[in-house]
């Protein structure tokens, strides 16, 4: 929280670091809050910064790929030596509250709040089109409650920030409850979705949709059990049509076809271009590696199962899942992270249907199907998922085939209360229910007096 609570000259200099095309960077300089947000440029400029956070190393860029998969089962890190075992600790649950990848995103997803209340709570003094004033207030508030979503699946509780803290009131804050970041998140994503567009021009191809608001808050409502609530904005976003499944799967990855129809929302990169590229992801030299367990469960004639096979980019030595592969431009890629995607909506819809009462043929099984088959499977009945109870378990299944490395597989273990049976069959190793979330960064327990999570 104290880097957070200081970060305000930094934060000037990111967003001024923003220009008018989404990741556009230009020369970075100080400004103050009072005199940068006097024209509606100035706001686009702010938001950008504000889509520009998720990009950094400390969250989609490479940490969240370290907390949110290497925790789970789709990969075994087997390299104890590297950044001092941190990574590996994570893989192996060792991991304790002094380990920096917890305070890099803890610092990160904070200064991304940070971005966001600052031009929320400048906005309202810009003389500006009042429709693109709140188109720009809903880009801001679905990031926050994206930043939310993440923290409190993460850490649990967290300190819930609507406003700018100053220095002097910062040792005041405390944990919140989950519910309360909950209630903020909602309410953030229901303005958003009022008033974000369907679509956007082609120059602005990556900002913020109201069918990504809908998504998002219909995950939200899934992982809080709120079916019904999830079952009508997910069917909202399929009834669009703005988004389609790929006929082929891997051109959903395909990095000439960024930002295609199945995208919802994804963090965009830039290759070759300097701080809009990023490192490999689940890249290194045979030392980190995609589980057997996953690729054992693929069917031989799955299309997804090439994606998680380990390849190498031309004159890298590192070896990654081909879903995520691209070819180098000074060392780094250029691939998009998809936050969220179609097959994800469909998926989900499927599960939330199933929860509220299995039937024998109705969406959900359409739903289900439409990604099976997809990826060259054959469509199920009844006949195959006779009740609930198998059909929740072929849904938690094809989750696991179709999504892995996005971002979901430790999350749907815990939110499934499964990860316990599910790593021990998987990894062989034992994870104790405490570790389920993760600990308060030990910096913000010695800074602010945090309670820590129990068992750390």
């Amino acid at each position: 929280m104290k880097k957070y609570i200081f970060y305000l000259p930094v934060l000037l200099l990111l967003l001024s670091a923003c220009g008018k095309d989404f990741l556009n960077l230009t020369p970075p300089s100080v400004i103050s809050p009072g005199t940068f947000f006097k024209t509606p440029e100035d706001a686009i400029t702010a938001v950008n910064g504000c889509y520009e956070s998720l990009a950094l190393n400390s969250q989609y860029g490479n940490t969240f790929q370290i907390l949110m998969e290497a925790r789970a089962d789709n990969f075994t890190d087997q390299d104890p030596s590297s950044n001092a075992g941190q990574n590996y600790q994570i893989n192996r649950y060792s991991d304790n509250p002094g380990n920096t990848n917890f305070y890099n995103t803890w610092v990160g997803v904070y200064n991304g709040i940070f971005r966001c209340n600052t031009l929320l709570a400048a906005i309202d003094g810009i003389k500006m089109d009042e429709q693109l004033k709140n188109r720009i207030k809903a880009e801001a508030r679905f990031i926050r409650a994206l930043d939310y979503f993440n923290l409190v699946r993460l850490w649990g509780g967290v300190p819930v920030l609507t406003t700018v803290v100053d220095p002097v009131n910062a040792v005041n804050q405390k944990r919140d409850d989950v519910a309360t970041a909950y209630k903020l998140i909602e309410e953030d994503l229901t303005f958003a979705i009022a008033n974000l567009p369907n679509t956007y021009p082609a120059n602005e191809l990556g900002r913020i949709t109201a069918g990504a608001a809908k998504g998002l808050l219909g995950k939200v409502y899934l992982y809080e059990k709120k079916y019904a609530n999830a079952q009508t904005v997910l069917q909202e976003v399929i009834d669009s049509k703005v988004f389609s499944l790929l006929p082929n799967v891997a051109d959903v990855f395909n990095t000439g076809n960024k930002y295609n129809a199945e995208i919802v929302f994804a963090v965009r990169y830039a290759k070759g271009v300097a701080n809009q590229d990023h490192g490999f992801w689940y890249a290194n030299s045979q030392v980190i590696t995609v589980d057997t367990t996953l690729t054992k469960a693929y069917d031989a004639n799955d299309l997804r199962k090439p994606l998680v096979d380990p390849v190498k980019p031309t004159g890298n030595a590192n070896i990654m899942p081909r879903k995520f592969l691209d070819q180098p431009v000074n060392g780094n890629a250029g691939n998009d992270f998809p936050v969220l995607r179609f097959a994800d909506i469909l998926l989900m819809q499927a599960e939330v249907l199933n929860e509220l009462g299995y039937a024998a043929n109705g969406n959900a099984f359409t739903y289900l199907n439409n990604v099976r088959t997809r990826a060259g499977l054959a469509a199920l009945t009844a006949m195959a998922l006779p009740d609930q109870a198998s059909f929740r378990a072929e849904i938690y299944r094809q989750r696991r085939l179709e999504l892995p490395f996005e971002c979901d597989r430790w999350f749907d273990l815990v939110r499934t209360n499964r990860a316990i049976s599910e790593v021990f069959a998987n990894k062989k190793v034992t994870l104790p229910a405490f570790r389920l979330l993760y600990p308060i960064p030990q910096q913000e327990i010695d800074i602010m007096g945090f309670a820590q999570n129990p068992g750390y």
